[in-house]
């Protein structure tokens, strides 16, 4: 006896058992193309979107326009792709797809669906949120060997499934619009935080070649003190290699790749555990000490470290600076954000071989300091900027998790396909 197409949640009021067809009677399937590049009345002016995989990554899965158009004369006798197609990547990156709001074409990396007349009933925007499912299919069914690619003909018996009514359709669509309302204007509001910042970077902090910022907090005019960052340091120390273990919840072993670069905060969940016999506490790091990464594709990234437990080790090719009490260590955290701190990383670690910058070059880092006072107030202010992009990072992330809870229960689980 079948399992009977109900998906596992759905909203109150539908009970009615769900519909299934697949994808060759619901679509006709036709390829994108490139049209000659050799061939400049192919694009010169053209007015005509031609869609890429840059398109979804930069403007999402509703597209109206592309970054690049070809002419009426590049266009096969086939026509147009109509609008209320929808695009999917069978090719090299599998599994992406968009729904296309414009009459358009699309280059060679995609399949395109468009629904055939007896099925115009079936709306292209719950398609969209049920083409997810269709994304996934094609990633697990990609052929073995040379380009990676879906078999068509296989993608043609893919079941698609759909509510019996419009009203349940229209529900699960516009749960899904809203979802990606929410998602939208919370990734506008970290890139305008992280603009502000790094204007703020360039603004409160002096300039190559400037002795004073652009800009600086009321009731502040004392001139900045030109130092060295050994100066601000009671110490560099070098960490160890020490032999791990997975992370047991305790003690832990930070890495500079285990630091988000820009919320500064370290992934506990994928942490190792030192061996702590084989460790002194001396390797322990304290609030306020500030890792550098010594060598690797990381040369020069920093992180400082706030927590208070005690109990977080840091690892081989880091070097821990403790900050003297005179200076603020999220000012000086701060300042390695900056130009001035990018362009000293870049010259210092042009060696052959594998790039470094090693404490000793660390120490030589020479930068200008405000008095305590003003330090402490510049500090604040990215550590409050930091702790609002965090925050906003924590709600795309439960925002994207709570789309993709509902991808998988909303729709009929097809794993077995």
């Amino acid at each position: 006896m079948s399992k009977p197409l109900i998906p596992e949640i759905r909203f109150k009021g539908f009970t009615d058992e769900w519909q299934q067809a697949k994808v060759r009677e619901v679509f006709t399937l036709g390829n994108g193309y490139t049209p000659s590049k050799a061939n400049p009345a192919f694009w010169t002016k053209g007015s005509i979107p031609w869609f890429r995989m840059e398109d979804i990554r930069e403007n999402g899965r509703v597209l109206s326009d592309s970054i690049q158009h070809v002419t009426p004369e590049a266009v096969k006798s086939s026509g147009l792709f109509p609008a209320g197609s929808i695009i999917v990547s069978t090719t090299a990156t599998i599994g992406e797809h968009a729904l296309l709001i414009a009459d358009s074409l699309a280059n060679q990396q995609f399949t395109v669906f468009q629904t055939v007349n007896r099925w115009s009933w079936l709306e292209a925007k719950y398609l969209l949120y049920r083409f997810y499912g269709l994304g996934d299919w094609c990633r697990r069914n990609v052929n073995a060997g040379g380009l990676a690619a879906v078999n068509i003909s296989d993608l043609q018996k893919y079941n698609l499934d759909f509510p019996s009514t419009k009203e349940e359709r229209n529900s699960i669509t516009s749960l899904f619009e809203n979802i990606d309302e929410l998602i939208k204007e919370t990734e506008a509001e970290i890139s305008r935080l992280e603009n502000m910042k790094t204007a703020s970077l360039q603004k409160m902090f002096p300039r190559p070649g400037k002795t004073v910022p652009d800009i600086r907090f009321e009731g502040f005019s004392e001139p900045w003190q030109f130092i060295k960052f050994k100066q601000v340091c009671e110490s560099f120390k070098y960490g160890l290699n020490a032999p791990s273990k997975k992370f047991n919840g305790v003690h832990k072993y930070l890495r500079i790749t285990d630091i988000d670069d820009v919320t500064h905060q370290f992934n506990q969940t994928d942490l190792t555990s030192p061996d702590t016999e084989s460790l002194s506490e001396e390797f322990k790091l304290q609030p306020n000490d500030i890792v550098f990464a010594r060598t690797g594709a990381s040369v020069g990234k920093t992180y400082l470290y706030d927590k208070k437990d005690g109990n977080v080790y840091w690892a081989g090719f880091l070097i821990r600076a403790k900050i003297s009490n005179e200076y603020d260590s999220s000012f000086i955290f701060q300042m390695t954000n900056t130009k001035m701190y990018w362009d000293y990383i870049t010259i210092s670690a042009q060696r052959s071989g594998q790039p470094g910058v090693n404490a000793e070059q660390y120490a030589e880092f020479s930068f200008y300091v405000p008095t305590l006072v003003e330090q402490q107030k510049i500090g604040n202010y990215f550590r409050n900027i930091d702790a609002i992009i965090s925050s906003k990072r924590q709600k795309l992330e439960k925002l994207q998790n709570l789309k993709q809870s509902c991808l998988d229960k909303m729709f009929i689980n097809n794993t077995a396909q």
